[in-house]
C-alpha cells in the first residue's frame, strides 16, 4: 500500500513538473523547486527522467542572483518531443491541422471534399498522416488526434451530428487501432472553449462562453477553468432553443440565424438552387436588398439568443466563433453593440480566424489526453493566424 500511494504521489510530481515546462517559457531547476514548494532532489530526479524521454531543451545560462554565484541553467519545453493531428470534417471540405506538443502549429490546410462518403474521407485522413509521419521532425512522432464534430459528442461517440453520416463507424477505435495513440472526439463549440481556455490571452477567466456560428449555432461552457458537457454532451446546444417562426409555429432559433440558415433563405428568396458563402458575402459587399433584409432578421433572432445564453450562464467573458464575423466583422460589432445597449457589461471578443480556433482546442485536447493531465492547466502557444479582437 505504501509503494502505492508513493506512486502516485510521484507521477502527481512528474505532472507537476510538466505543467512547469509548459506554463513558462524559460525556467529551471530551482524555480521549478520554489513554485512547486517540492524539495530539490525530488525535482532533481524528475527533471533528468524528463530530459531522458526528450521533454526538455536547454537554453542556456540565465542570470546570476545580486548574491553572484553560479548563473543558472534555463531550459523549456522541447515542442519536438512530438505532434498532434487534428482534423475538421466540414460539408464540402476537410480542415488538417499538425501541431507540435507545445501547441505551435506546423501546418494547416483545407482540402475540398468531392464526396460525402465518410470511407474516403477517412482514407484520406489516412493518407495526410502517413505523410507527415515520413516528413516528421520530431523525437516520438505522433502523440494523440483530435476531431472536432458539428454534433452532440459523448465519450468519444458522436451522438448527434445532423451535418455529417459516420455510416456507425467508430471514428476513434478505427483511428487508435491504425496508428496506435490516444485519439478524441468532441464538440466543435466546446473546442472552441477550450482554445480560449488553453491559448486565451492570459485573462485567466475561470467562467467563459465561446459561441459558435457555422451550420448551427452552439455554445462552449468552461466553468471553473473546466469544460462543463452536461448529461449526454448536451449542454451548450442553444440553436436548439424554441421560438415562434413566421407561420406562428415553434422552430429551432438555429432554423432562423445560423449560416446554413441564412444561405438557405437568401437562396429560397434568389430562387436558386444552391449558394455557397463565398457569393453570399460579394451579394453583401454589394448591399443586394434581399441579402441584407435575411441578414437583419437572423441577426435579429441572434441577438436575442446570444442574450438569452449571458444570462443563463453567466459567464465573465464571451468569445464569437463564426466564419460570417470574419468576413463581414460589421455584423459582430451591430451585436456587440446591441448587448452592451442591453446591459451585458462583460468583455465580448469575436476570434479571428475561426476556421482554426476548434481545431487549435482539439490539439489541446489531444495533448492533455496524450500526457493524462485532462485537469491540468496548460498554456500552449498562441498562433500568429488567430487573434481576439474586442
Amino acid at each position: 500500500m505504501k509503494n502505492d500511494s508513493r506512486s502516485l504521489v510521484r507521477v502527481a510530481n512528474r505532472q507537476l513538473v510538466l505543467q512547469q515546462l509548459f506554463n513558462h517559457p524559460a525556467t529551471t531547476r530551482v524555480d521549478i523547486a520554489r513554485e512547486l514548494k517540492i524539495n530539490k532532489s525530488t525535482v532533481s530526479a524528475i527533471y533528468n527522467e524528463l530530459n531522458d524521454e526528450g521533454f526538455i531543451e536547454e537554453l542556456g545560462q540565465g542570470e546570476s542572483t545580486n548574491r553572484g554565484g553560479r548563473k543558472p541553467n534555463l531550459v523549456c519545453l522541447n515542442k519536438r518531443y512530438g505532434f498532434v493531428a487534428s482534423f475538421e470534417i466540414g460539408t464540402g471540405h476537410l480542415r488538417v491541422m499538425f501541431s507540435y506538443i507545445n501547441g505551435e502549429i506546423i501546418s494547416y490546410e483545407q482540402i475540398a471534399l468531392e464526396k460525402r462518403d465518410m470511407l474516403l474521407i477517412m482514407q484520406t485522413i489516412k493518407e495526410v498522416l502517413q505523410k507527415m509521419e515520413q516528413n516528421d521532425d520530431t523525437i516520438h512522432g505522433l502523440l494523440a488526434i483530435g476531431f472536432s464534430v458539428h454534433g452532440i459528442v459523448d465519450h468519444n461517440q458522436i451522438v448527434d451530428a445532423p451535418f455529417i453520416s459516420t455510416n456507425g463507424i467508430d471514428l476513434a477505435a478505427y483511428f487508435e487501432n491504425e496508428f496506435h495513440v490516444p485519439t478524441i472526439l468532441e464538440n466543435e463549440a466546446n473546442l472552441a472553449a477550450i482554445f480560449e481556455r488553453d491559448f486565451g490571452d492570459r485573462e485567466s477567466y475561470r467562467d467563459l462562453l465561446a459561441i459558435s456560428i457555422h451550420r448551427g449555432v452552439g455554445a462552449g461552457i468552461i466553468a471553473n477553468q473546466q469544460l462543463y458537457r452536461g448529461f449526454h454532451g448536451r449542454a451548450g446546444e442553444i440553436g436548439r432553443s424554441l421560438v415562434v417562426g413566421q407561420d406562428g409555429q415553434l422552430v429551432k432559433v438555429e432554423a432562423l440565424c445560423s449560416e446554413d440558415a441564412i444561405l438557405t433563405q437568401i437562396a429560397q428568396a434568389k430562387g436558386l438552387d444552391n449558394l455557397r458563402p463565398a457569393r453570399l458575402y460579394e451579394l453583401y459587399r454589394q448591399h443586394d436588398e434581399t441579402v441584407i433584409r435575411v441578414i437583419n432578421q437572423a441577426m435579429g433572432n441572434l441577438q436575442k439568443l446570444v442574450y438569452d445564453a449571458i444570462v443563463s450562464f453567466g459567464p465573465q467573458a464571451v468569445y464569437f466563433d463564426s466564419p460570417l464575423f470574419d468576413e463581414m466583422p460589421e455584423l459582430y460589432q451591430h451585436l456587440r453593440d446591441w448587448l452592451q445597449a442591453h446591459q451585458i457589461d462583460i468583455p465580448l471578443q469575436m476570434i479571428k480566424g475561426s476556421e482554426m480556433a476548434s481545431l487549435l482546442g482539439a490539439s489541446s485536447m489531444a495533448i492533455h489526453r496524450f500526457l493524462d493531465m485532462d485537469r491540468y492547466s496548460l498554456t500552449l502557444k498562441w498562433p500568429k493566424s488567430v487573434s481576439n479582437v474586442k
